[in-house]
């Protein structure tokens, strides 16, 4: 069991180690390496060592001494500009390192670090303000050190996440130190190189104390995410992560059964838990209840819950299109709270997380879960994550890490029309996808696209106009990988049926075959681009090949099917 747990800590910290999350510190670990003093093992070490302290016990500490949560990151910011400073002048260095080197350690290792400058202190410096991306394994570590509930289990995940973390980080340090060593520019330099790097690593001191890095993590693209999210959803890492906290958390099977549902269809999750220890609500007069939501213009209301944390990059990521859901949907019965669980010491401050809310522009409501009693209730383990919640009171969507936001709002709008019948919802915020946004484009051929308004994504058509009932569609140009209505259909959730002879489905695809998902009795006549036309008879439910070559080619078809002819998806090869 043991074993494990250190396996699925030291995975879940590697592939950490290498998002864009390491970014903030790692010109910091370059710069101190090319000193030839220090040596790259001791500086990813101090980072491992303090960054697991900070995690499991600065919360615990801090409150127990009743001291500000984030005393130590701003220790971590001091220690920094120290280090720039003693490379600006090494026999302050030789001062400020010493006292590390002379811990009390083995003898093999006390001969290598007692003298001045290893990087040691370095390390333990960088590692009180190293804030790797979020995950379930981290999440699992910091409500232990949060909560005080410790165990063995939580202890070695903690150990094997920060070796795993932090075992890039040697790399790159031992890359600036064959830098430092081999190269003949930096021997004749050292001194300037020594001064620049001083510089350097004072400036990111202050850039991080400002959170100025963040806007960068945020514009790239995270390049691991796949690999995390087939890691953090599978069976063992779970099962890992339960046994590191003794099995807690194994009630609540309906929010479990909906973890790893399809995020694109509504589930029965069973009813929200309660809203329990949370405090200093932000932007709202009163504490919000999904169990017992307010009218809001005379409307049922719906319920969007976000766990998030500031400092969490996914989290920034993921709060851009919540908040644009928000703005879009609040005047028709959306309502979004943010539960602000703190992956870190210095989050739990009332007045940083103010300041994250108005600097982050959500505008709406937010309040702190210091205590995690409100996670624990969800039995959350990700940062974020989110739990759709119907007018009932009901949990009808999970979805765990960024992406999903076409989906949700899929879901969001056919809740809405569920609980306000006839209600005219406006534009699509996520046309094109969400999570895929940039997919389609992308890809050599079509995503699977289906026509009913329960999962419809990619139309050209007025998405205030694409809902259930019957609509009248002008035609209009067709975006490439999507398609348009012309005529009069009528919508349902899974399909979509013309009511009049005439009604047309303009496809722009690039595929080699292209297949139509068909129910009824009648035929689909299909206009191909060179303006040739094939009829297909329909006398039973199933797949029609309306397209199939023998290699991939773009361009744009019609579709003109009976009125006894229901068409459910396409599908492309």
């Amino acid at each position: 069991m043991t074993w494990d747990i250190a396996l699925i800590g030291l995975i879940g910290g590697l592939v950490t180690g290498l998002s864009p999350c390491i970014l903030p510190v790692l010109p910091i670990v370059l710069a101190v390496s090319t000193d030839k003093r220090r040596k790259p093992w001791l500086v990813a070490t101090g980072i491992a060592l303090s960054f697991t302290v900070v995690t499991l016990l600065g919360t615990l500490v801090l409150s127990a001494l009743g001291l500000p949560k984030d005393l130590l990151r701003w220790a971590g910011v001091a220690l920094l500009v120290l280090v720039g400073v003693s490379m600006l002048w090494p026999a302050l260095g030789d001062h400020l390192e010493r006292p590390f080197s002379r811990i009390r350690i083995p003898g093999w290792i006390q001969r290598i670090t007692n003298r001045g400058g290893s990087g040691f202190g370095v390390g333990l410096a960088l590692g009180a303000v190293y804030s790797p991306c979020a995950g379930p394994v981290l999440a699992a570590v910091t409500v232990a050190g949060a909560t005080g509930d410790i165990g063995w289990g939580n202890v070695v995940l903690a150990v094997s996440f920060a070796i795993g973390a932090c075992t890039p980080l040697f790399f790159f340090a031992l890359a600036g130190k064959q830098i430092g060593t081999r190269a003949d520019f930096v021997r004749k330099h050292r001194k300037g190189i020594s001064y620049g790097a001083g510089v350097l690593i004072i400036l990111l001191a202050v850039a991080i104390a400002l959170n100025a890095p963040a806007a960068l993590q945020r514009a790239l693209p995270d390049w691991t995410a796949g690999v995390q999210d087939k890691f953090n959803s599978s069976d063992r890492t779970q099962d890992a992560l339960r046994k590191a906290n003794s099995g807690e958390g194994e009630s609540n099977g309906n929010l479990e059964k909906c973890r790893n549902a399809n995020p694109d269809k509504l589930q029965d999750c069973g009813i929200v838990p309660e809203f329990k220890g949370l405090e200093g609500w932000l932007n709202t007069d009163k504490p919000v209840d999904p169990r017992n939501p307010a009218r809001v213009n005379d409307k049922q209301t719906i319920t969007l819950v976000d766990f998030w944390a500031y400092a969490c990059i996914n989290c920034q990521r993921a709060n851009e299109h919540i908040t644009k859901l928000y703005d879009n949907y609040r005047d028709s019965g959306l309502q979004v709270v943010g539960v602000h669980a703190p992956e870190y010491a210095f989050e739990h401050e009332a007045a940083n997380v103010a300041a994250a809310v108005r600097d982050q522009g959500i505008n709406y409501p937010v309040a702190q879960d210091n205590d995690f009693t409100t996670w624990r209730a969800f039995n959350n383990r990700y940062w974020p994550a989110h739990y759709l919640v119907d007018h009932m009171g009901k949990v009808r969507q999970i979805h765990e890490g960024e992406g999903a936001y076409a989906e949700t709002e899929q879901l969001v709008r056919q809740l809405l029309q569920d609980a306000n019948p006839g209600i005219e919802l406006p534009e699509l915020v996520e046309r094109g996808g969400g999570s895929f946004k940039d997919a389609p484009t992308s890809q050599k051929r079509n995503p699977e696209t289906y026509l009913g308004t329960e999962r419809a994504r990619y139309f050209s058509n007025p998405s205030k106009k694409y809902v259930k009932g019957t609509q009248d569609f002008d035609k209009s140009q067709t975006e490439k990988f999507q398609y348009s209505l012309e005529g009069k259909w009528s919508l349902e959730g899974e399909s979509i049926q013309p009511v009049e002879d005439g009604a047309t489905l303009y496809l722009n695809y690039q595929a080699a075959r292209v297949q139509l998902v068909v129910s009824g009795d009648g035929e689909i006549t299909v206009t191909y681009k060179d303006g040739s036309t094939r009829r297909f008879p329909i006398k039973a439910d199933g797949t029609v090949d309306i397209l199939k070559t023998d290699k991939q080619e773009a361009g744009e078809l019609s579709v003109r099917p009976g009125t006894g002819v229901k068409l459910y998806s396409l599908t492309f090869g």
